[in-house]
């Protein structure tokens, strides 16, 4: 193998390791970018899921409950290679979904 492919080669794998960390985000995280979001304090994340893009999830708030979402999975890791943390959209629960 030539340098310029082992280089391509090892830079993939590692890209691939490391989106393994951050292909599905965990509680905590959620609820601090989510708090960062909504501007209020966070005081629960249930019914937690994920397919393979997309996080699901439900945070409890001084304001009431909303249902949640923020782009996950490998291919996020990938892409953003641990520099970009995706913000979650947030509607109240029981709401239909407003995008901007």
């Amino acid at each position: 193998m030539s340098l310029p492919f082992k280089s391509l080669v090892l830079l993939a794998g590692l890209a691939a390791v490391a989106g393994c960390q951050t292909a599905s985000p965990n509680a905590d995280t959620l609820k601090q970018r989510t708090e960062v979001t909504l501007g209020v304090p966070v005081s629960k994340v249930s019914n937690l899921r994920s397919d393979s893009t997309t996080t699901y999830y439900t945070v409890s708030t001084g304001k009431g409950q909303f249902d949640c979402q923020v782009a996950s999975g490998g291919m996020v890791a990938i892409a953003g290679m641990g520099l970009i943390t995706p913000s979650p959209n947030c509607w109240k629960e029981g709401q239909a979904p407003t995008f901007q």
